[in-house]
């Protein structure tokens, strides 16, 4: 697991625009902070923080401290990626509070503790959940079951072609394909971590045969799902 890197920076005035390879959660401590990008400013205060995604061009300007947390772009899933194109601050709110300020508090009392860097994966994880719709998080909750467009758009309370149109400005993407993509996560996560027959991770997963699993498996990852086991698991099996 790659270590992510922790600072407790002041940020000076810049007008010159850089990016990173990773992205940054970005938490004042203090005073407020500006975030130029994409030709906006944003101010967060010590009630918000501010997320900037990989490759994005940003310059900040802080005149007290902040955390800025380096999250490695292969923890953000690609279902994940239009909450934070369509969100850049977010609220300190709910279950946030509580777990921004035990960040707060370890960065200062053990910044390189292995505590530490977990706590930024379910500060990330629970800042994806505050922010999806309710149709999402029943595809995220039921993926193994059949599920249809109309029931998804019931949940919404919207018509059938609204909910298409809408459901793709929220996530980039189709319905279909949401849950598709979220299925094929949730069988990488199998094929790594465990040692079940393709069948068995396919039936898990919402898939009734190894053909449509194994189908809709390469046109999202661009391989078979027994050539992504071989190439990732560091105990992988043959499959009979």
């Amino acid at each position: 697991m790659r270590k992510i890197e922790t600072h407790v920076i002041g940020i000076p005035l810049s007008t010159c625009g850089h990016s990173h390879p990773h992205a940054h959660i970005l938490i004042p401590l203090a005073e407020a902070l500006q975030v130029h990008l994409d030709g906006k400013d944003y101010y967060i205060d010590n009630q918000q923080l501010c997320v900037v995604l990989s490759g994005v061009v940003h310059h900040c300007l802080c005149p007290t401290e902040i955390i800025s947390v380096n999250i490695p772009e292969s923890m953000i899933k690609k279902n994940d990626i239009a909450v934070f194109e369509r969100n850049v601050v977010f609220p300190i709110a709910g279950v946030l509070v509580q777990l921004v300020e035990l960040i707060k508090t370890e960065v200062v009392r053990n910044p390189d503790s292995d505590s530490l860097r977990y706590l930024y994966y379910y500060l990330y994880d629970k800042l994806v959940e505050a922010n999806v719709s309710k149709s999402q998080k029943y595809i995220q909750e039921h993926f193994s079951e059949t599920i249809s467009i109309a029931t998804l758009a019931q949940i919404e309370n919207y018509n059938l072609s609204y909910f298409t149109d809408w459901f793709k400005k929220q996530t980039g993407l189709s319905p279909s394909n949401y849950l598709r993509n979220f299925r094929i996560e949730k069988a990488k996560e199998l094929l790594l971590n465990t040692h079940y027959r393709l069948i068995e991770i396919a039936m898990q997963v919402g898939y009734n045969s190894n053909a449509s699993f194994t189908r809709a498996f390469k046109e999202t990852a661009g391989v078979s799902p027994m050539s992504y086991r071989l190439q990732t698991s560091p105990f992988p099996e043959k499959e009979s």
